[in-house]
């Protein structure tokens, strides 16, 4: 059987989901960004997350951060929409742009918790009054994270436009896995996929190239990567797959949800980020993939961890 344990977490509130039989389960602290900091498969715990409570209101490298209303880098922090100017913070310092949205600093609410023998699952919800300029569209934001007793953890995120007008919406997840101490200790697996060209300011030049290095499993090694990839059109189903020392990590999504994804191995090299995406880098920009939600309309989308 799941059980639920609660924790003081600095200000916050951690809830631990767990299965003492399998060894699977999550912690997670609604309070600031509903925000994942462990994920445990047969007591090992797959997931690099903040560790303490200032760890986690200090946000560096954007650990399990929720990116939405647009994931990745917005030039300038400008875009339009419907006629009118809006401009996000620029707290991307390296690449003078805006990045990652700002519902990572939003305080959920716990509105859903089930525990049955084979799963557990809890529901946070953030209702947006649309109280920065930068993004005055108000919605409702649900993100529901479950585990299975079989070794699958899943993401679930629902969105409901509460705006008199239609708004625009990219989202993502910033994750960062281990199986083992190193990054460079892993093989990574990528599916048929074409890089998204960058610039210096990491964003997109328009051009995309095939990219077959990981096509099939390929040490990591001491490769650098903090890149936007585009799934092919053949992939209906992709998968992200690490390996280390006989064990695998597997994300699997769909690519009409998220036909984006992000690599990057960090210059700490413990841990490597896999993040789905449901838009292209600078989507608000050049529409890439970017999702238009109607007036009272909702939009969801979701994905799959599995460990073997």
């Amino acid at each position: 059987m799941f059980e639920l344990t609660q924790s003081p977490f600095g200000k916050y509130r951690l809830y631990h989901l767990h299965h003492r039989e399998s060894g699977n389960g999550f912690s997670i602290v609604p309070g600031l960004g509903a925000n994942v900091l462990e994920i445990q498969f047969s007591g090992q715990n797959v997931l690099d997350g903040y560790q303490s409570p200032e760890e986690l209101e200090a946000g560096k490298w954007g650990k399990s951060a929720l990116l939405f209303p647009f994931p990745n880098r917005l030039r300038d922090g400008h875009y339009s929409w419907l006629g009118r100017d809006y401009a996000f913070p620029i707290n991307n310092a390296a690449t003078q742009n805006a990045i990652h949205g700002f519902v990572r600093h939003e305080a959920f609410e716990v509105t859903r918790i089930e525990l049955t023998t084979e799963n557990a699952e809890i529901t946070c919800r953030l209702d947006y009054r649309g109280h920065h300029a930068c993004y005055p569209f108000p919605f409702t934001l649900e993100a529901t994270f479950g585990i299975t007793d079989r070794g699958a953890f899943s993401a679930t995120f629902f969105v409901k436009n509460r705006h008199r007008e239609a708004i625009p919406a990219g989202l993502g997840w910033h994750p960062y896995f281990r199986l083992g101490e190193r990054a460079d200790a892993h093989s990574l697996q990528l599916p048929a996929c074409s890089i998204v060209e960058i610039n210096e300011r990491m964003l997109p030049t328009g051009a995309r190239t095939p990219h077959g290095t990981f096509a099939q499993s390929a040490p990591v090694g001491e490769t650098v990567l903090d890149n936007c990839f585009h799934v092919d059109e053949s992939n209906t189903l992709y998968h992200l797959t690490l390996h280390h020392n006989g064990r695998s990590l597997t994300l699997a999504a769909s690519r009409d949800l998220f036909p984006f994804f992000q690599v990057f191995t960090p210059p700490h090299r413990e841990s490597i980020a896999l993040e789905p995406m449901t838009c292209n880098v600078n989507a608000f920009q050049n529409g890439d993939g970017l999702v238009t939600i109607p007036p009272a309309g909702d939009w969801s989308a979701a994905f799959l961890l599995e460990y073997r």
